[in-house]
């Protein structure tokens, strides 16, 4: 769908586009954390969950920024953006680094 058939992202409040971006982003390396967190049969996704979600959130935030810029024509790449997307992602690890010191992992219950 071409940006101008939507409605204005602004529509809520100045900034509400920025504001999911930081949304979106805490959720998916919130998940992507407890996802790789949880992985038994690769061990070395298991020891460094944060780094690599982190990784993985930072580098397809900048990537669609890139490929908006680049590629598509009637997409326009912001790199504000893509420091929403960080911020979201760092926000993200402090919770989930909570979460993990509260729950045990669940093959930490079963012994």
């Amino acid at each position: 769908m071409r940006p101008s058939a939507l409605p204005s992202a602004s529509l809520f409040f100045p900034g509400f586009d920025k504001f999911v971006h930081v949304v979106f982003y805490f959720v998916l390396c919130f998940l992507l954390c407890d996802a790789f967190y949880r992985q038994q049969r690769y061990g070395l996704l298991g020891l460094l969950p944060i780094t690599f979600s982190t990784f993985i959130c930072l580098f397809y935030g900048g990537l669609i920024e890139v490929l908006q810029m680049k590629v598509f024509t009637y997409r326009s790449g912001e790199w504000s953006d893509f420091i929403a997307d960080a911020i979201g992602t760092f926000m993200a690890l402090i919770p989930y680094y909570i979460y993990r010191k509260i729950k045990p992992a669940s093959h930490e219950q079963n012994a």
